[in-house]
């Protein structure tokens, strides 16, 4: 492990293509507020968390305009759950304007009157519009005790009904792979799919590779990992591709205390020490690489944020 007294943390600069900074990815925190309150939860999400405040279309409108001239390729929205914003379907329309959306929810009941008009959306648009479905495991029992009783049937019930108006969800899995499990991860996969493929369903698998200790998930946590950052050292390293790194292609954009505020990545979220601007343009400069999370999400454990 490195000690961080010893070491000069690394920084990642930002994509560039043909002397133009290149944004891939938008992502949009719609807030931290949530249907559910789950154990392993990094925001901490929960019906009553408005730490991160609840986005308006209005708010998102001029990120949209200006990633724009910057190439943006996909939006993302995460939260919270963004089916309980009651902006949602006016953002996601106003998005896929601009290029492709991607929203993470736990699709239980939020989303549930929701998905007719969605298909609406996707069917006027030429842009596509997908669903990363939080699953975190394929035993219901288990499941249910990280986010309370009936939850996995009705996200299981609302993927299918989601499939049935043309979307293929793709399944997201958080922590299963390394908890008491001798599955591999390809071994797991397989399980998910057999949750809808005896419908008819094909679905996409999402592994995320490590556990965030944040959030709810750190009263878990029996004992958390060392906090260390990435050095200089480990960026110098020949094996190191920043295109592994969220920040190197994509920023984020959350809503605290009334302003609109740009992060590097969905995982740090209200910490003011990694607060870039309040508009991309200023957000292009180098990242040091010092939340405990870029060293073990991205750098350790090749975590990526997009699908």
């Amino acid at each position: 492990m490195i000690a961080i007294q010893k070491q000069r943390p690394g920084f990642i600069g930002f994509q560039e293509k043909e002397g133009k900074y290149q944004l891939d990815d938008l992502w949009f925190m719609v807030g931290s507020r949530c249907n559910l309150s789950c154990k392993h939860c990094y925001v901490a999400s929960s019906p009553t968390n408005d730490t991160l405040q609840q986005i308006t279309v209005e708010d998102i409108k001029p990120f949209l305009a200006e990633a724009k001239e910057f190439g943006v390729k996909h939006i993302y929205f995460t939260g919270g759950e963004p089916f309980i914003n009651k902006d949602m379907l006016k953002m996601i329309e106003t998005s896929l304007m601009y290029g492709d959306v991607t929203v993470l929810t736990n699709a239980t009941f939020p989303i549930t009157n929701f998905i007719p008009k969605l298909k609406e959306l996707q069917n006027s648009s030429q842009n596509n519009l997908t669903f990363r479905v939080s699953l975190d495991h394929y035993d219901e029992k288990i499941h249910d005790s990280i986010r309370g009783n009936g939850s996995f049937s009705f996200t299981l019930k609302n993927v299918k009904q989601l499939h049935e108006n043309g979307f293929k969800p793709i399944i997201t899995s958080t922590a299963i792979v390394y908890e008491n499990n001798e599955l591999n991860e390809e071994q797991i996969a397989i399980k998910f799919k057999e949750l809808f493929s005896k419908d008819g369903i094909d679905i996409d698998v999402k592994m995320l590779p490590y556990n965030l200790e944040m959030g709810t998930n750190l009263n878990r946590v029996k004992t958390p990992s060392k906090n260390v950052f990435i050095s200089e050292d480990c960026m110098n390293r020949a094996s190191v591709d920043n295109s592994n790194f969220q920040c190197f292609n994509g920023r984020t954009v959350q809503k605290i205390k009334g302003e609109m505020r740009v992060y590097p990545c969905p995982i740090i979220y209200n910490n003011p020490k990694f607060e870039i601007s309040t508009n991309l343009k200023d957000s292009f400069s180098k990242i040091f690489l010092t939340h405990k999370a870029c060293f073990d999400f991205c750098y350790k454990s090749g975590g990526k944020c997009t699908n």
